[in-house]
């Protein structure tokens, strides 16, 4: 892939100039860079008087109404179309594999340009018109960042609004800056937008510390069902339906579970296997370091970073996707699994 360059932004800024319908969207489950970078976009492209919708496939979680105070995060409906179909120009962001945006896809892919702008390696058939990938970025939003750092943006200080969304986008990718990807730019991104006047406390308590019920008690579920291979450097989970209507809960509630129990000490790679209503499953990985998971994602038809991948997998049992997935860790992990 291409690095991103002056030419690449000056490109992204001349789709913007000549379009006035643009549509701002990202993937199904939308976490704090697909939010932060499409949220920043926006107040960016209102200064520009463009007439742009940030629309979803799926609602903004509830610990991330605190960069979107204006509510402008849009779940679709049908009632859109007519808007949609006057678009100019889309973009994307943190998308990976561009069939998780969703129900909104056939506006998004071929009616007008399209734009991907993100730090997942994307799929090789991807229908972008322009894909501005950075794989080693830290965060989508850092890429955001750099775009208007190229337009001269980062001069001064950024407009709140901007700056909050840039901040949670950067502060959940990275773990609170404690992930591989973290560099000394990402600091620095984190100081320039701590200037603009981003009271970062606030906005990590509210993603972070306003768990749901439902939440804690899935969680508590989840603990108790864990799995471990012989020598405990595997641990994972599975979630069914039954698990999280018994606790009055949501699928999201199992945000955060993967990253949970692959702290546990020993454990080298996890990973949750959500059962989904319509027989589906959602998978989610994640690695401390030392062995990859994007490739056991890949091999799923998935993808993401190194140590942080997902998958979706259809028309296989609970039990046989349970299997599969631990004969693609086995070959990985050294001695007995």
């Amino acid at each position: 892939m291409p690095a991103i360059n002056k030419k690449s932004w000056d490109k992204l800024e001349s789709l913007i100039q000549e379009s006035q319908f643009i549509l701002l969207s990202t993937h199904i489950g939308a976490d704090g860079d697909g939010l932060g970078s499409e949220i920043a976009f926006y107040y960016y492209l209102k200064n520009l008087r463009k007439e742009c919708r940030i629309i979803n496939s799926t609602s903004i979680p509830y610990n991330f109404s605190v960069i979107d105070p204006d509510s402008i995060v849009e779940a679709y409906s049908n009632s859109m179309n007519m808007w949609l179909s006057n678009l100019d120009l889309s973009i994307i962001f943190d998308i990976g594999d561009h069939r998780r945006v969703g129900d909104i896809g056939e506006f998004v892919y071929g009616n007008c340009p399209s734009v991907s702008i993100d730090h997942h390696p994307a799929k090789a058939d991807h229908p972008f018109n322009l894909n501005l990938v950075d794989a080693s970025a830290p965060a989508t939003g850092y890429l955001i960042w750099k775009y208007f750092k190229h337009i001269n943006l980062t001069n001064d200080k950024l407009p709140i609004e901007i700056a909050s969304a840039l901040y949670a986008s950067l502060v959940t990718d990275t773990g609170s800056f404690k992930y591989q990807s973290t560099t000394a730019d990402t600091h620095y991104m984190a100081a320039h937008l701590i200037e603009s006047g981003v009271d970062g406390y606030k906005i990590q308590k509210n993603i972070y510390e306003q768990r749901k019920l439902s939440h804690v008690k899935l969680l508590g579920e989840m603990i108790q069902s864990l799995h471990y291979s012989s020598n405990g450097k595997v641990a994972w989970s599975i979630i069914s339906q039954k698990m999280i209507k018994e606790v009055n809960g949501t699928d999201e509630d199992i945000d955060g579970f993967t990253e949970y129990i692959r702290s546990i000490q020993g454990v080298e790679i996890s990973f949750i296997i959500l059962e989904k209503p319509d027989g589906s499953h959602r998978i989610s990985f994640r690695s401390s370091g030392k062995y990859t998971v994007n490739d056991v994602a890949q091999n799923f038809d998935g993808g993401g970073h190194k140590f942080a991948a997902g998958a979706r997998i259809d028309n296989l049992s609970t039990i046989d996707v349970e299997k599969n997935i631990i004969r693609q860790i086995t070959s990985k992990i050294e001695g007995e699994f």
